[in-house]
Protein backbone atom coordinates (compact mmCIF):
# COMPACT_ATOMS: atom_id res chain seq x y z
CA UNK A 1 0.00 0.00 0.00
CA UNK A 2 1.48 3.56 -0.84
CA UNK A 3 1.65 5.67 2.15
CA UNK A 4 1.76 9.56 1.29
CA UNK A 5 4.45 10.57 3.96
CA UNK A 6 4.31 14.19 4.10
CA UNK A 7 0.79 13.28 6.20
CA UNK A 8 1.38 9.98 7.37
CA UNK A 9 5.34 9.46 8.39
CA UNK A 10 6.89 12.59 8.79
CA UNK A 11 10.43 12.01 10.41
CA UNK A 12 11.70 15.76 10.30
CA UNK A 13 11.23 16.63 13.61
CA UNK A 14 11.51 20.31 12.70
CA UNK A 15 9.13 20.05 10.36
CA UNK A 16 6.96 17.72 12.80
CA UNK A 17 7.24 20.92 15.46
CA UNK A 18 5.93 23.47 12.42
CA UNK A 19 2.86 21.01 11.65
CA UNK A 20 2.02 20.44 15.35
CA UNK A 21 2.14 23.82 15.99
CA UNK A 22 0.13 25.09 13.05
CA UNK A 23 -2.47 22.31 13.99
CA UNK A 24 -2.62 24.12 17.58
CA UNK A 25 -3.08 27.60 16.29
CA UNK A 26 -6.20 26.39 13.84
CA UNK A 27 -7.41 24.23 16.91
CA UNK A 28 -7.58 27.42 19.02
CA UNK A 29 -9.39 29.51 16.07
CA UNK A 30 -11.68 26.78 15.86
CA UNK A 31 -12.45 26.09 19.49
CA UNK A 32 -15.81 27.88 19.55
CA UNK A 33 -17.15 26.21 16.01
CA UNK A 34 -19.09 23.23 16.98
CA UNK A 35 -19.30 20.00 15.07
CA UNK A 36 -16.96 19.64 12.06
CA UNK A 37 -17.96 17.74 9.32
CA UNK A 38 -15.73 16.68 6.66
CA UNK A 39 -17.45 16.21 2.82
CA UNK A 40 -14.87 14.41 0.90
CA UNK A 41 -14.47 11.71 -2.40
CA UNK A 42 -11.30 9.93 -3.65
CA UNK A 43 -11.95 11.76 -7.19
CA UNK A 44 -13.60 14.44 -8.92
CA UNK A 45 -17.01 14.44 -10.86
CA UNK A 46 -19.10 12.10 -8.14
CA UNK A 47 -21.29 15.95 -6.67
CA UNK A 48 -18.89 15.99 -3.65
CA UNK A 49 -19.58 19.59 -3.66
CA UNK A 50 -23.42 20.18 -4.08
CA UNK A 51 -24.14 17.59 -1.48
CA UNK A 52 -21.72 19.47 0.64
CA UNK A 53 -23.73 22.93 0.27
CA UNK A 54 -27.02 21.24 0.30
CA UNK A 55 -26.29 19.45 3.84
CA UNK A 56 -25.24 22.91 5.26
CA UNK A 57 -28.08 24.68 3.92
CA UNK A 58 -30.32 21.73 5.64
CA UNK A 59 -28.95 22.62 9.04
CA UNK A 60 -29.30 26.21 8.53
CA UNK A 61 -32.63 25.83 7.24
CA UNK A 62 -33.13 23.88 10.51
CA UNK A 63 -31.91 27.40 12.89
CA UNK A 64 -28.47 25.92 13.18
CA UNK A 65 -25.61 27.97 12.83
CA UNK A 66 -23.47 26.39 10.24
CA UNK A 67 -20.16 27.53 8.50
CA UNK A 68 -19.16 25.89 5.10
CA UNK A 69 -15.72 26.14 4.51
CA UNK A 70 -14.04 25.74 0.69
CA UNK A 71 -11.05 23.91 0.92
CA UNK A 72 -10.87 23.35 -2.50
CA UNK A 73 -8.34 26.05 -3.07
CA UNK A 74 -7.72 25.48 -7.08
CA UNK A 75 -11.49 24.66 -7.76
CA UNK A 76 -13.93 26.96 -5.20
CA UNK A 77 -17.15 26.57 -5.95
CA UNK A 78 -19.26 26.99 -3.18
CA UNK A 79 -20.01 30.78 -3.80
CA UNK A 80 -21.39 30.35 -6.74
CA UNK A 81 -23.24 27.82 -5.30
CA UNK A 82 -24.87 29.84 -3.30
CA UNK A 83 -25.26 32.28 -5.31
CA UNK A 84 -23.12 35.33 -3.81
CA UNK A 85 -21.18 37.58 -5.29
CA UNK A 86 -17.74 36.89 -5.52
CA UNK A 87 -16.06 39.29 -2.57
CA UNK A 88 -13.03 41.25 -3.40
CA UNK A 89 -10.08 39.13 -1.31
CA UNK A 90 -9.53 41.04 2.15
CA UNK A 91 -6.47 42.02 4.10
CA UNK A 92 -5.63 39.10 6.65
CA UNK A 93 -3.77 41.74 9.13
CA UNK A 94 -6.50 40.88 12.43
CA UNK A 95 -8.44 38.25 10.37
CA UNK A 96 -10.84 37.61 7.21
CA UNK A 97 -14.45 37.97 8.30
CA UNK A 98 -16.86 34.95 6.58
CA UNK A 99 -18.88 36.26 3.97
CA UNK A 100 -22.82 36.24 4.54
CA UNK A 101 -24.62 33.55 2.65
CA UNK A 102 -27.84 32.67 2.43
CA UNK A 103 -30.28 31.21 5.13
CA UNK A 104 -27.60 32.51 7.78
CA UNK A 105 -24.61 30.50 6.13
CA UNK A 106 -21.37 31.60 6.86
CA UNK A 107 -18.95 31.07 4.01
CA UNK A 108 -15.24 30.94 4.01
CA UNK A 109 -13.00 30.15 0.25
CA UNK A 110 -10.38 30.83 -0.80
CA UNK A 111 -11.86 33.67 -3.14
CA UNK A 112 -11.35 35.47 0.45
CA UNK A 113 -7.65 35.18 0.68
CA UNK A 114 -5.76 38.45 -0.27
CA UNK A 115 -4.73 39.03 -3.92
CA UNK A 116 -3.99 42.15 -5.68
CA UNK A 117 -6.00 42.63 -9.20
CA UNK A 118 -4.35 41.54 -11.41
CA UNK A 119 -2.71 38.83 -10.76
CA UNK A 120 -5.11 36.24 -8.68
CA UNK A 121 -3.06 33.59 -6.38
CA UNK A 122 -2.70 29.85 -7.40
CA UNK A 123 -1.81 27.48 -4.64
CA UNK A 124 0.52 24.77 -5.95
CA UNK A 125 2.61 22.21 -3.83
CA UNK A 126 5.59 24.04 -3.51
CA UNK A 127 9.50 23.69 -2.77
CA UNK A 128 8.81 24.09 1.28
CA UNK A 129 9.26 28.04 1.04
CA UNK A 130 6.63 29.58 2.93
CA UNK A 131 6.45 33.42 1.28
CA UNK A 132 4.27 33.78 -1.95
CA UNK A 133 6.38 34.73 -5.24
CA UNK A 134 4.93 35.85 -8.38
CA UNK A 135 6.20 34.12 -10.99
CA UNK A 136 5.85 36.25 -13.84
CA UNK A 137 5.22 40.36 -13.88
CA UNK A 138 1.48 39.19 -14.91
CA UNK A 139 1.30 35.72 -13.83
CA UNK A 140 0.12 34.53 -10.71
CA UNK A 141 1.39 34.47 -7.13
CA UNK A 142 2.23 31.28 -6.52
CA UNK A 143 1.61 29.70 -2.93
CA UNK A 144 2.49 26.29 -1.21
CA UNK A 145 -1.22 25.12 -0.66
CA UNK A 146 -0.37 23.67 2.81
CA UNK A 147 -0.03 27.42 3.93
CA UNK A 148 -2.66 28.67 1.95
CA UNK A 149 -4.81 26.30 3.53
CA UNK A 150 -3.20 27.18 7.45
CA UNK A 151 -3.23 31.00 6.40
CA UNK A 152 -7.34 30.49 5.53
CA UNK A 153 -8.36 27.73 8.32
CA UNK A 154 -6.10 30.03 10.71
CA UNK A 155 -6.83 33.51 10.30
CA UNK A 156 -11.03 33.44 10.01
CA UNK A 157 -13.22 34.62 12.07
CA UNK A 158 -15.78 31.74 12.59
CA UNK A 159 -17.18 32.80 15.78
CA UNK A 160 -19.37 30.24 18.01
CA UNK A 161 -21.29 27.90 15.72
CA UNK A 162 -23.08 24.62 15.52
CA UNK A 163 -21.57 23.36 12.44
CA UNK A 164 -18.66 23.74 10.26
CA UNK A 165 -18.98 21.41 7.12
CA UNK A 166 -15.66 21.43 4.99
CA UNK A 167 -15.80 20.45 1.39
CA UNK A 168 -12.32 18.67 0.61
CA UNK A 169 -10.47 19.06 -2.85
CA UNK A 170 -10.83 15.42 -4.10
CA UNK A 171 -7.92 12.94 -3.32
CA UNK A 172 -6.61 11.93 -0.32
CA UNK A 173 -3.54 14.02 -0.15
CA UNK A 174 -5.68 17.14 0.34
CA UNK A 175 -8.02 14.83 2.99
CA UNK A 176 -4.92 14.38 4.90
CA UNK A 177 -3.96 17.94 5.43
CA UNK A 178 -7.38 19.20 6.18
CA UNK A 179 -7.64 16.39 8.88
CA UNK A 180 -4.32 17.14 10.53
CA UNK A 181 -5.51 20.78 10.96
CA UNK A 182 -9.07 20.41 11.53
CA UNK A 183 -9.30 17.39 13.19
CA UNK A 184 -12.94 16.47 12.09
CA UNK A 185 -15.14 14.64 14.22
CA UNK A 186 -16.42 13.03 11.41
CA UNK A 187 -15.60 12.54 7.41
CA UNK A 188 -18.51 11.28 4.96
CA UNK A 189 -17.09 10.04 1.60
CA UNK A 190 -19.13 10.47 -1.21
CA UNK A 191 -19.22 8.12 -4.08
CA UNK A 192 -21.21 7.24 -7.43
CA UNK A 193 -21.14 3.44 -8.01
CA UNK A 194 -18.97 2.83 -11.14
CA UNK A 195 -16.65 0.22 -10.24
CA UNK A 196 -13.16 2.97 -10.59
CA UNK A 197 -14.81 5.59 -8.56
CA UNK A 198 -15.70 2.52 -5.52
CA UNK A 199 -12.54 1.20 -5.58
CA UNK A 200 -10.92 4.46 -5.12
CA UNK A 201 -13.28 5.13 -2.27
CA UNK A 202 -12.25 1.99 -0.55
CA UNK A 203 -8.93 2.72 -1.06
CA UNK A 204 -8.69 6.27 0.30
CA UNK A 205 -10.42 4.74 3.25
CA UNK A 206 -8.12 2.42 4.20
CA UNK A 207 -5.38 5.47 3.70
CA UNK A 208 -7.41 7.15 6.45
CA UNK A 209 -6.87 5.13 8.67
CA UNK A 210 -3.48 5.06 8.97
CA UNK A 211 -3.61 8.64 10.23
CA UNK A 212 -6.73 8.02 12.56
CA UNK A 213 -8.89 10.21 10.69
CA UNK A 214 -12.97 9.65 11.45
CA UNK A 215 -14.59 8.17 8.45
CA UNK A 216 -18.25 7.67 9.76
CA UNK A 217 -19.73 6.78 6.47
CA UNK A 218 -20.83 6.32 2.64
CA UNK A 219 -22.83 8.40 0.58
CA UNK A 220 -23.86 6.51 -2.83
CA UNK A 221 -24.43 9.87 -5.11
CA UNK A 222 -26.25 8.88 -8.53
CA UNK A 223 -27.67 5.50 -7.10
CA UNK A 224 -30.51 6.03 -9.92
CA UNK A 225 -32.64 8.55 -12.01
CA UNK A 226 -35.85 9.74 -10.29
CA UNK A 227 -38.44 8.96 -12.89
CA UNK A 228 -41.37 10.98 -11.73
CA UNK A 229 -43.67 10.11 -14.57
CA UNK A 230 -43.31 6.33 -13.64
CA UNK A 231 -42.86 6.63 -10.16
CA UNK A 232 -39.95 4.97 -10.30
CA UNK A 233 -35.72 5.12 -9.81
CA UNK A 234 -34.07 3.43 -12.67
CA UNK A 235 -30.50 2.62 -12.94
CA UNK A 236 -27.97 5.36 -13.70
CA UNK A 237 -24.83 3.45 -14.19
CA UNK A 238 -22.79 0.48 -13.76
CA UNK A 239 -23.51 -0.91 -9.98
CA UNK A 240 -20.09 -0.33 -8.37
CA UNK A 241 -21.31 -2.46 -5.45
CA UNK A 242 -20.95 0.63 -2.62
CA UNK A 243 -23.06 -1.51 -0.03
CA UNK A 244 -20.34 -4.36 0.19
CA UNK A 245 -17.16 -1.93 0.06
CA UNK A 246 -18.86 -0.78 3.12
CA UNK A 247 -19.99 -3.62 4.70
CA UNK A 248 -16.00 -4.57 4.69
CA UNK A 249 -15.14 -1.69 5.94
CA UNK A 250 -17.33 -1.87 8.42
CA UNK A 251 -19.40 1.84 7.99
CA UNK A 252 -22.63 2.53 7.14
CA UNK A 253 -24.18 3.88 3.59
CA UNK A 254 -25.68 6.74 5.24
CA UNK A 255 -27.27 7.46 2.01
CA UNK A 256 -28.33 6.40 -1.55
CA UNK A 257 -28.98 9.95 -3.76
CA UNK A 258 -31.42 9.05 -7.00
CA UNK A 259 -29.75 11.55 -9.70
CA UNK A 260 -32.11 14.67 -10.10
CA UNK A 261 -31.44 16.89 -12.88
CA UNK A 262 -33.03 20.37 -11.21
CA UNK A 263 -30.19 19.76 -8.71
CA UNK A 264 -27.72 20.68 -10.97
CA UNK A 265 -29.72 23.13 -12.52
CA UNK A 266 -30.63 24.87 -9.16
CA UNK A 267 -26.75 24.65 -8.45
CA UNK A 268 -25.97 26.95 -11.91
CA UNK A 269 -28.23 29.29 -10.31
CA UNK A 270 -26.80 29.59 -6.87
CA UNK A 271 -29.97 28.52 -5.19
CA UNK A 272 -30.10 25.36 -2.47
CA UNK A 273 -31.83 22.46 -3.85
CA UNK A 274 -33.04 21.11 -0.62
CA UNK A 275 -34.96 25.10 -0.77
CA UNK A 276 -36.42 25.01 -3.94
CA UNK A 277 -37.17 21.44 -4.15
CA UNK A 278 -37.91 20.83 -0.51
CA UNK A 279 -40.80 17.95 -1.67
CA UNK A 280 -38.37 16.04 -4.24
CA UNK A 281 -37.15 12.38 -2.81
CA UNK A 282 -33.89 13.99 -3.49
CA UNK A 283 -34.28 16.45 -0.49
CA UNK A 284 -35.52 14.55 1.81
CA UNK A 285 -32.73 12.03 0.99
CA UNK A 286 -30.60 14.86 1.87
CA UNK A 287 -32.37 15.94 5.12
CA UNK A 288 -32.50 12.16 6.15
CA UNK A 289 -28.53 12.13 5.79
CA UNK A 290 -27.60 15.23 7.57
CA UNK A 291 -29.82 13.98 10.74
CA UNK A 292 -28.25 10.64 10.49
CA UNK A 293 -24.49 12.40 10.41
CA UNK A 294 -25.80 14.37 13.30
CA UNK A 295 -26.29 11.19 15.17
CA UNK A 296 -23.25 9.89 14.30
CA UNK A 297 -21.00 12.55 15.23
CA UNK A 298 -23.05 12.39 18.61
CA UNK A 299 -22.29 8.64 19.16
CA UNK A 300 -19.20 9.26 18.04
CA UNK A 301 -18.36 11.84 20.88
CA UNK A 302 -20.34 10.13 23.48
CA UNK A 303 -17.98 6.76 22.61
CA UNK A 304 -14.54 9.02 23.06
CA UNK A 305 -15.84 10.75 26.42
CA UNK A 306 -16.50 7.12 28.14
CA UNK A 307 -12.90 5.56 27.14
CA UNK A 308 -10.14 5.61 29.24
CA UNK A 309 -7.82 8.45 29.26
CA UNK A 310 -4.13 7.25 28.65
CA UNK A 311 -1.88 7.68 31.66
CA UNK A 312 0.34 10.47 31.98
Amino acid sequence: MRIFSEFVAETDERKLRAREDERARVQANLADAGVRIVIASAKGGVGKSVIAVNLAGVLALRGKKVAIVDADLNSPSVIGMLGMKQPRGLPMVEGIEPAAGPHGLRVVSSDLLPSAEPPPISFLDGDGSDAPVRSASRGPVEMKQSDALFQMLVQTRLGVLDFVIVDVAPGIEDLCAVSHLVAPDGIVMVSHSSGQAVKATHHAVRLTRRINAPVIGLIENMAGFNCDGCRSVRPLMPEGNIAGVASELELPVIGRLPFDPRLAEASDRGKLFVHEFADTPLAKSLTEIAATVERLVASRRKEAATEPQPSP
